[in-house]
C-alpha cells in the first residue's frame, strides 16, 4: 500500500506552498503534543495526590479529595465523581448534563487528554498504513527540492522536518 507519490506536475511555487503548509502542520502537531504533555504531567501529579489521600478513609468522607475543604451540608456539599467515584466539592467539579452527574476536574482533564491525543485513532491508522499522507508528501517534496540543486541553507528547516518523518 506504500505507493510513491508523483508530484512532478506541481510547479516550483506550488511545491513550495505545499511544503510550507505541511511544515506548519508539523509545527502545530509539536505544539499540541507539548500541550498534551503538560496536561499529562498535571494529571499524573493529581493522581499521585489522590492516591495518597484516598488511603485516609476518615479524610475521604469528610473532605474534598482535591482541595481538602471540609464538606458542609448547605455551603459545600459533597458530590461523587462519575469516573473515579471519589467525593469532591462543587468548586472542584463540573456537572455533566449529558451524563446527569458530577465529574471532578482531574477526571475531566483525563477525558480531555483522551480526546486530544486520539490514541485509538492513531493506533489504528499506524497499523494500517506505513506512513501518514503528509509524511509521504514531505518526503517526495524534500527529495524534489534537494534534487533541484538547492543548497541546504536555502531550504533551512527541511532537514529538521525530514528527521521528524522518520519518527512519524
Amino acid at each position: 500500500m506504500d505507493k510513491k507519490l508523483d508530484l512532478s506536475r506541481l510547479t516550483d511555487e506550488e511545491a513550495r506552498h505545499v511544503w510550507d503548509v505541511i511544515q506548519r502542520d508539523f509545527e502545530l502537531r509539536k505544539k499540541e503534543e507539548a500541550r498534551l504533555g503538560e496536561l499529562r504531567t498535571k494529571i499524573e501529579k493529581e493522581d499521585t495526590k489522590r492516591e495518597l489521600l484516598s488511603s485516609q478513609s476518615n479524610l475521604i468522607a469528610s473532605h474534598c479529595i482535591r482541595c481538602l475543604q471540609p464538606f458542609k451540608f448547605l455551603v459545600n456539599s459533597k458530590r461523587q465523581c462519575l469516573d473515579c467515584h471519589l467525593y469532591i466539592c462543587k468548586t472542584c467539579s463540573r456537572y455533566s448534563t449529558k451524563e446527569h452527574g458530577w465529574v471532578c476536574d482531574p477526571c475531566r482533564m483525563s477525558r480531555v487528554l483522551k480526546i486530544g491525543t486520539l490514541g485509538w485513532y492513531h493506533d489504528n491508522i499506524r497499523s494500517r498504513f506505513k506512513r501518514f499522507g503528509s509524511a509521504k508528501v514531505m518526503r517526495s517534496l524534500y527529495k524534489r527540492l534537494n534534487e533541484e540543486g538547492r543548497r541546504d541553507d536555502d531550504v533551512q528547516s527541511m532537514p529538521d522536518v525530514h528527521s521528524e518523518l522518520v519518527n512519524f
